[in-house]
């Protein structure tokens, strides 16, 4: 297992009951999910925000869907844009391109979760590489995240 230390400790301190699923190294979310034999509705995907004025956000969503800009404009009252992995990288050292762990405040991000995530019982996300995914019980993924806004974010 490679699990990034931050993350590691994060799910100590939370005291988290979960597994670690190792994949054949996959390139995007869904692909992971497909390769570790998951439900892609049960992957979370985070997305990375900047609001053109140096702050960031992460929305979380289901590895199935697209996030809507104008959604996240209207829960946040906030003008935010895609950013750029080659802006963000450094934010999140020791995890690779690509897998970030979808669990915002591990990173200091304000964090936005689709609503369709929390209707389901396991959720499952990147674990800093592309060969692992964290899997847990979706009450045990928002417990990780209690300052986390929940609304639609997708089209």
């Amino acid at each position: 297992m490679t699990m990034i230390t931050q993350l590691q400790t994060s799910l100590m301190q939370h005291k988290s009951r979960y597994d670690v699923l190792t994949h054949a190294t996959s390139m995007t979310t869904r692909d992971a999910a497909r390769r570790a034999g998951v439900p892609p509705q049960q992957m979370a995907k985070p997305v990375i925000l900047d609001d053109f004025q140096g702050h960031w956000l992460m929305a979380v969503v289901p590895a199935t869907r697209q996030l809507d800009l104008q959604k996240v404009h209207k829960l946040t009252k906030r003008n935010w844009r895609l950013a750029h992995e080659g802006d963000f990288s450094k934010r999140f050292s020791g995890c690779a391109i690509g897998a970030i762990p979808a669990v915002g405040n591990l990173f200091g991000l304000e964090t936005l979760i689709d609503q369709s995530l929390t209707e389901q019982s396991d959720i499952y996300f990147e674990a800093g590489d592309h060969n692992d995914l964290v899997h847990m019980s979706g009450k045990q993924y928002l417990a990780l995240m209690p300052d986390a806004k929940l609304g639609r974010l997708c089209e």
